[in-house]
């Protein structure tokens, strides 16, 4: 269900939720992110993930240069500290770095959050190097009753406020600016162990636009 958000209300959830949210992230879809972030940003040496948040996957990549970055204060403040990435708390549509200063960049189920996802990804844009990499993880908006009835039975964390994004709409955020390396939609059963969760996958079912999360990679032109 689409409910208002701007950057106060958006700040207001996470802020609520930082103490215990990676404790309570679903670990399905945290294998899977991880997985998507190490195949798609593994040779990148400078990298950002934007909407950080407390989560530890940027530490599955071997980046010499790898920044965590927020808008929620409290969301960087508890992360685990031993053997972290630099912080930084900023907007993602106003980042305080200088054009092409990356070579990749990735967001995890953040896009949904944003007021204007055309303006972040613009500045994303902007701070990539020609051919840099950017990889966005969101729920799949073309079955949104199936995420809010898992939000129900409590098998994924309250979306606070949000607009998901349906496959068309996160294809026409390239623009003029990228071209779209990957976009497929992924992870048809999230609860169970790794082996189940990677049978029924398997099985095609996400193929099937059953996916409940969509994964797209942009090369910056």
């Amino acid at each position: 269900m689409t409910t208002e958000h701007n950057t106060d209300t958006v700040k207001a959830h996470y802020a609520e939720l930082a103490q215990s949210y990676d404790d309570k992230a679903n670990p399905a879809c945290k294998r899977a992110y991880e997985s998507l972030v190490r195949r798609a940003l593994a040779d990148c040496t400078h990298v950002l993930e934007l909407g950080a948040g407390s989560s530890p996957t940027l530490a599955v990549l071997n980046a010499p240069f790898a920044v965590a970055c927020d808008m929620s204060f409290p969301m960087l403040a508890a992360r685990n500290a031993a053997a972290d990435a630099p912080r930084v708390t900023a907007d993602g549509q106003q980042l305080p770095y200088a054009s092409g200063s990356f070579d990749g960049v990735y967001t995890i189920n953040v896009l949904e959050h944003v007021p204007a996802p055309k303006a972040l990804v613009s500045e994303v844009s902007r701070i990539l190097k020609p051919g840099g990499l950017f990889l966005s993880i969101t729920p799949n908006g073309d079955v949104e009753w199936l995420l809010d009835l898992l939000e129900r039975l409590k098998l994924k964390l309250p979306e606070g406020p949000h607009k998901f994004l349906n496959f068309a709409e996160t294809a026409a955020l390239a623009g003029d600016a990228f071209d779209v390396v990957a976009h497929q939609k992924f992870l048809a059963f999230p609860a169970g162990p790794e082996g189940l969760v990677n049978c029924i996958d398997r099985l095609g079912f996400r193929d099937r636009g059953w996916g409940l999360f969509q994964y797209i990679v942009f090369r910056k032109i």
